[in-house]
């Protein structure tokens, strides 16, 4: 991209042979690729690169170069603000995993028998294939079980990511301590977790690159990202080779001291770098917390940076366990075609069913043809439902279901009706 500012340069002489002012030079700043070139020239004459602009390109000549290595083009336009934060924190966890991963290498290799010459160099060819095949084959049953979860919540996923990679490698430096009877077992977990992790990473990634590109620019986002992990690569390669590997030596206990202080640092830089992110699609988390703030607040919409600030870790995982259990099964809510003809009666033309647990969690069932709309409708019932009855128990449905009694009844037709009278300022 190409773009250029001009102004006009007052005249310094006058040519008293002629009687009037000579015509003032013009100074052009062109700007193409991150560069900038200063040119002068009079309304007659030829452009002329100014002295001036020429020491500035060259000064900013390295600056330059960084930015068009390790920064989108158009930057920071054409990504979200919280890019650069996020890159900060990610290029340190991504520093502190490679510098542990020196000292958890170094510790497989003395325990598979590197350097001994007793060992047996086919039986620790042996150990090793085993733990990566079990690495994999453990990814595969993981990704098989909650591959699909990776989208709704990003940010909690990727945080786990980095969590179990941090119980893979504590997993691979304790692999030496227990013996040759379980030295197999436990590197091979932690081979998983690690294997794991980058399964993981990778699917997350897709999405946190895809939120970041502002302009459809995914491809040039994802290529920059993979420049700074290999600058971060190259820079660990040489810290950990010529100064953290000989500080540390052999030193079990500076050993230790190191990896646990580094893992302290990897989990407080993901815990950043994943807390700054703003995602602005609603998931159930986000959409629990935008619909209890609307109904606290009476008709307030929090914007998605104010969302992001209330979200929590462990928020999905909390509301799993005593949130809206959405995607319950029919027979969780109907016992007999009569609970079927008056949750039809109640809800229509509703594309989602709800009935209200003895614990007071709500169960709901959407229909096949639900989206996205159906289920934000259907949390911000269990909001007005959850002000309504105050925590007061309004049902005897537990485990099975029970008919629907007049306070339940009452409960959901009242909390229903509220939700479609505020559905339009809402949405």
């Amino acid at each position: 991209l190409i773009a250029w500012t001009a102004a006009e340069m007052p005249a310094r002489r006058r040519t008293r042979s002629l009687g009037r002012s000579r015509a003032p030079s013009i100074v052009v700043t062109e700007f193409c690729d991150g560069k900038a070139l200063r040119y002068r020239a009079d309304a007659s004459s030829a452009l002329k690169a100014d002295d001036a602009g020429t020491m500035f390109v060259r000064k900013t000549a390295c600056f330059a170069f960084l930015r068009a290595a390790f920064l989108p083009a158009g930057y920071p336009a054409s990504v979200r603000p919280e890019y650069f934060t996020f890159q900060v924190f990610d290029t340190v966890q991504a520093a502190s995993s490679y510098l542990r991963s020196i000292l958890t290498t170094s510790a497989i290799l003395k325990a598979s028998g590197v350097g001994e010459g007793a060992a047996s160099p086919m039986a620790a060819a042996v150990a090793w294939v085993l733990r990566d095949g079990f690495g994999m084959c453990g990814s595969l049953l993981f990704a098989s079980l909650v591959g699909s979860g990776f989208d709704e919540n990003v940010k909690e996923w990727r945080l786990f990511a980095d969590l179990i990679n941090d119980v893979g490698l504590s997993l691979n430096m304790l692999a030496p301590l227990v013996g040759d009877d379980y030295f197999v077992l436990v590197a091979a977990l932690g081979a998983t977790c690690t294997t794991i992790c980058g399964m993981v990473a990778g699917a997350t990634r897709a999405s946190i690159t895809a939120h970041f590109a502002l302009r459809g620019n995914i491809a040039d986002v994802s290529a920059k990202e993979g420049a700074q992990e290999t600058a971060v690569t190259v820079l660990g390669l040489l810290v950990g080779s010529y100064t953290f590997a000989p500080l540390i030596g052999d030193s079990v206990g500076l050993v230790w001291f190191a990896f646990g202080a580094l893992t302290l640092l990897h989990v407080y830089a993901n815990w950043r770098g994943v807390g700054c992110l703003t995602l602005p699609w609603l998931n159930t988390h986000r959409a629990s917390i935008l619909t209890r703030r609307w109904v606290d607040s009476r008709g307030t919409a929090l914007p998605p940076a104010e969302v992001a600030s209330r979200e929590r870790i462990w928020g999905p995982l909390q509301l799993r366990l005593s949130g809206p259990e959405t995607g319950a099964r029919l027979r969780d809510l109907c016992r007999c075609g009569s609970d079927v003809r008056l949750l039809e009666g109640l809800y229509s033309p509703e594309r989602y069913w709800m009935r209200v647990g003895v614990s007071g969690r709500p169960r709901i069932i959407f229909s096949k043809d639900a989206d996205g709309e159906d289920a934000l409708r259907a949390l911000l019932q269990c909001a007005l439902l959850d002000a309504l009855v105050g925590g007061a128990q309004v049902s005897r449905c537990g485990t099975a279901p029970e008919p629907m009694g007049p306070a339940e009844a009452s409960a959901l037709t009242g909390s229903l009706e509220e939700m479609r009278r505020q559905w339009p300022a809402f949405e």
